[in-house]
């Protein structure tokens, strides 16, 4: 087995699994949201692509990376500090778009509008787990849900059009996951879920 195919099964190059956790933070809109809006991809003209699976579809609140496993307890300690005192908030989706804004596009998603509930617990999540966070870890983050990823950079390629067929969500709970890498894509495992007030 290759060094890369063992790394993507979570084996180091000992052969035990690695220590190390590829983590982030989301809020999830649940299935029925998501089946909807992978639903209405079928009506657009897009390039070849993979949608996402309709559990997986989420908002990413922070992202951590690949961490050592003994830091989960204090990660998880850290998301719940954050998630103390904020109330649950909505999220009303604007539009679907195609990422990045420069440059081939390499997926579809859906644009939410940005409550100070969400900026909030972003900025605190950010301050309490980013490595080097910005000042303001708010100021340039986008609220988007991942639709599908395009199996090729799309060049020439952009998708800007109201989402008036998809309804807000209510963000009630934030979960902490782990990302893991295997042959046929990422598989999302829940690690901890924290409720809103």
């Amino acid at each position: 087995m290759s060094e890369r195919a063992r790394n993507k099964g979570g084996v180091g190059r000992s052969g035990r699994p690695r220590r190390d956790l590829r983590l982030f933070v989301a809020a999830y809109p649940g299935k029925a949201w998501s089946d909807r809006a992978i639903e209405g991809l079928g009506l657009l003209d897009l390039p070849p692509h993979r949608v996402t699976p309709a559990e997986q579809v989420h908002l990413t609140l922070c992202f951590l990376g690949s961490v050592d496993r003994a830091r989960l307890p204090g990660i998880t300690e850290s998301v719940g500090l954050a998630a103390s005192g904020l109330h649950a908030f909505d999220l009303d989706p604007t539009r679907l778009i195609t990422l990045p804004e420069r440059g081939p596009a390499r997926l579809v998603a859906a644009e939410c509008g940005a409550p100070p509930g969400l900026l909030e617990l972003v900025r605190r999540l950010a301050t309490r787990l980013a490595s080097a966070p910005r000042p303001d870890p708010a100021d340039r983050f986008l609220p988007h849900l991942t639709l599908c990823r395009f199996r090729t950079p799309a060049r020439g390629f952009t998708l800007d059009r109201t989402a008036d067929d998809l309804d807000s969500f209510r963000v009630g709970e934030i979960r902490l996951m782990r990302s893991v890498l295997l042959p046929g894509g990422a598989e999302h495992r829940e690690m901890a879920r924290f409720w809103l007030g």
